[in-house]
């Protein structure tokens, strides 16, 4: 490694040490903290900075630069939010103190997302370095509470932030692999009312647990014709929680309650589905009276996809050839703020970045440095090779 690499190598860390030592953990969030300091780093007199205050200390952050077609533009997003660290005694390394070892760096958000976060400003840096004027702007998205609800990505598209945006590219620890398609999730709060009795004696027709239970059932034979996905698999129905009015073993419950985590396909019209819920349970209401049921949306995720031989991707799998690195395409079965911005802005996307997903979620979260650099590679090779 030459003096000049190591340099960029030691400043890379740096920058991934202060983004892990600022706290932006869920609930609270915190994110302006981080995105004053991401703003920090970038020269007033070569980009566009917007800060968008959510209130509380929460922020998000745009970071142009200038092309040549100011009328057209790219955006790269990323999130600033972490989920907590849980119980500090089953981390190795303090969630917070970004600890380098063998070229990992350690702490909570380390690929989730703030590995990636590095990466963006690595290649946003890199353009500034070389004074190169894209072809078209380069919006880099810093985002709030892209774990919850996602008002970081609403923010975006409510100030128009993203109206000239052509493509985007979505940071999220894939390991380098390339994300093509993302699971929708529907979350429903369930609650069924049927008639108290003792077990013995109990009227399966107005037994509020056994119609939670074929409403559950129903939702998931919806599913049964679905051709398999080739990287998301099939559609998923389960329940996440279940709550009775009694808990006493020979009492049939009056009244439960329950909670269902639905993922689906990009072949899936959540709109379609949820019509097809709803009638479903009018109609098991009716032939059950007394029974009555509840259905509540409690979040909306549509799910997103994208063909791999559109340009967007051609591109980026040319990108990883130049840099002579392996190209695999993958699922995200996760919702990521591609169910936010890519239905809206409808526009080609792809999910990318450094980190595993199989660990980010847990203690001893990690990212390796290496990993950080080459996809800043990618991003930076990305926005000058767009036309």
């Amino acid at each position: 490694m030459t003096q000049r690499q190591d340099d960029a190598y030691s400043r890379a860390i740096e920058i991934l040490q202060q983004l892990i030592r600022i706290r932006t953990f869920q609930p609270s969030g915190d994110e302006k903290d981080a995105a004053l300091f991401v703003s920090s780093l970038f020269p007033d007199n070569k980009v566009e900075k917007k800060i968008i205050s959510h209130g509380n200390n929460r922020a998000s952050l745009v970071i142009t630069i200038p092309g040549a077609d100011r009328n057209r533009g790219i955006a790269i997003t990323g999130h600033l939010d972490t989920i907590p660290a849980g119980d500090v005694r089953d981390w190795t390394y303090s969630p917070f103190g970004a600890v380098v070892v063998d070229g990992c760096v350690y702490g909570r958000g380390a690929a989730d997302m703030k590995g990636g976060v590095t990466s963006m400003i690595l290649a946003a840096l890199t353009l500034l370095k070389e004074n190169i004027t894209p072809k078209v702007d380069v919006v880099f998205c810093f985002t709030a509470d892209e774990e919850v609800g996602g008002m970081g990505a609403n923010a975006l598209l409510g100030g128009g932030f993203l109206n000239k945006v052509e493509e985007v590219l979505i940071i999220k620890p894939t390991d380098e692999r390339v994300g093509l398609a993302e699971r929708g999730a529907i979350w429903l709060r369930i609650k069924t009312w049927g008639t108290s009795s003792h077990a013995a004696m109990a009227d399966a027709q107005t037994n509020a647990l056994s119609t939670f239970n074929k409403i559950t059932n129903l939702i998931s034979e919806l599913f049964s014709g679905e051709k398999k996905h080739d990287l998301l698999g099939r559609s998923t129905c389960v329940v996440t929680s279940l709550q009775a009015e009694s808990d006493l073993f020979n009492v049939v419950p009056h009244y439960v309650e329950g909670t269902l985590d639905i993922r689906t396909l990009p072949s899936v019209d959540h709109s379609l589905l949820l019509q097809k819920i709803y009638k479903a349970t009018e109609s098991m209401e009716k032939d059950n009276s007394p029974i009555h049921v509840s259905v509540e949306v409690v979040n909306n995720r549509p799910p997103v996809g994208m063909d791999e031989s559109a340009p967007l991707v051609q591109s980026l799998q040319k990108i990883y050839s130049e840099l002579e690195m392996p190209w695999e395409k993958t699922g995200i079965n996760y919702f990521t703020d591609a169910s936010i911005l890519i239905p809206s802005l409808g526009v080609p996307f792809a999910i990318l970045g450094p980190g595993d997903d199989m660990f980010f979620h847990q203690p001893d979260e990690y990212v390796r440095m290496d990993s950080v650099i080459r996809m800043a590679h990618v991003l930076a090779h990305y926005a000058k090779s767009r036309r």
